[in-house]
């Protein structure tokens, strides 16, 4: 297949292939003015030639003309996780989301896994050649890699969870609106004494979701009891006994349970039922995430969270902060984006898929 190149662009236009060249990158110079019109139809008759930049001509002129375009071709995605252990399918999720939103942009995304120190040369080697036109960060995002970043000079984004203390673009879910939205849905089907069930505060989704759920317990004027908030991150395991010994321990038993961990709520409502309890009729069951992969979508009722909705938004901050830097590619620019676009901390919410695990707790009573 014959390749396209911009000279064809202008043969077939009877036009200059500097004028060609200006009109498919956006380029702005005094010895070249072209008419909204002509441009027009330099970037149609590109598109119906099947005309594909290359990417290492553009970097080049780019630096040249030493003119700003803030165009986006490739963004890197840095994963910080270990190179032994499979991609979580929330990262999944986000990465899709994100490839999903460049691609509208006719760019396109590059993985790297940074699990360890060494990785950084990777990163380093990319930035140096001029690769990469911006990050997106996946994975336990600290001060550290902040700073570490901060010398390449190029934008990036956070997707998810971050543990940073400096101000930081990010965009992630409202946990802590998820854990409100799981109360008031039990709530509103009449429960009043209702646990959450989880895996213990290691990471700011977790304490952020039980925040929202116990703010949400107060504002509905619930049971707000101490022992139905379960951490089975302290049980040796998590089995039929160790479930029966948390929900007899408070008295009376709560009516409906929120398993905030994600896809957990399958496999509960699976000890429940072999433990002779009916789910819902006896015990609503309120899942996290997204249901255990064997688990029919309609068997369990859970709270939505919108991971790949957070990796397109993502690429659309990062895509507004390359377009507000003054900068060009092949020179530095200054750190400090805050003095020119502010911090943004992007929350994405959350919503409920209505299954059958839960119930009216009305229609449980009438059965008495």
């Amino acid at each position: 297949m014959k390749i396209v190149t911009q000279a064809d662009i202008a043969r077939r236009l009877g036009c200059s292939q500097q004028a060609v060249g200006f009109a498919l990158n956006n380029y702005r110079n005094s010895k070249v003015s072209l008419r909204p019109e002509k441009r027009q139809l330099i970037l149609e008759t590109a598109t119906k030639l099947g005309y594909v930049p290359n990417r290492a001509a553009r970097r080049l002129t780019r630096a040249r003309f030493r003119k700003p375009v803030n165009e986006m071709d490739l963004v890197g995605l840095i994963y910080f996780g270990s190179a032994d252990v499979d991609l979580d399918p929330v990262c999944i999720a986000m990465m899709s989301g994100a490839e999903h939103e460049l691609s509208k942009f006719h760019a396109s995304l590059t993985f790297v896994r940074a699990g360890e120190s060494s990785d950084w040369e990777k990163v380093e080697r990319l930035e140096r050649a001029g690769s990469v036109d911006g990050w997106l960060l996946v994975g336990p995002v600290t001060d550290e890699v902040v700073d570490h970043l901060k010398p390449g000079k190029l934008p990036f984004v956070i997707l998810g969870d971050h543990r940073c203390t400096q101000p930081v673009h990010a965009v992630n879910v409202d946990h802590m609106a998820a854990g409100r939205l799981a109360v008031q849905h039990l709530a509103s089907l009449g429960h009043r004494r209702i646990a959450c069930l989880g895996t213990g505060m290691q990471y700011l989704y977790q304490r952020q979701t039980l925040e929202g759920f116990r703010s949400a317990i107060k504002e509905f004027g619930l049971d707000d009891d101490e022992r139905l908030l379960g951490d089975c991150s302290t049980w040796k395991n998590v089995v039929g006994k160790d479930i029966m010994d948390w929900l007899r321990e408070p008295d009376p038993r709560p009516t409906a349970v929120f398993f905030s961990e994600p896809g957990m709520a399958f496999e509960l409502c699976q000890i429940l039922k072999d433990l002779g309890l009916e789910v819902p009729g006896e015990i609503s069951v309120l899942g996290f995430g997204s249901p255990f992969p064997g688990a029919k979508r309609g068997n369990i009722t859970y709270i939505e969270l919108p991971m790949n909705e957070v990796g397109c938004q993502g690429a659309l901050l990062l895509q507004r902060i390359a377009a507000a830097l003054p900068h060009s590619f092949g020179t530095q620019v200054e750190p400090g984006l805050d003095s020119r676009m502010g911090f943004s901390e992007i929350k994405i919410s959350p919503s409920l898929i209505e299954g059958r695990s839960t119930q009216s707790r009305q229609n449980d009573e009438s059965k008495n």
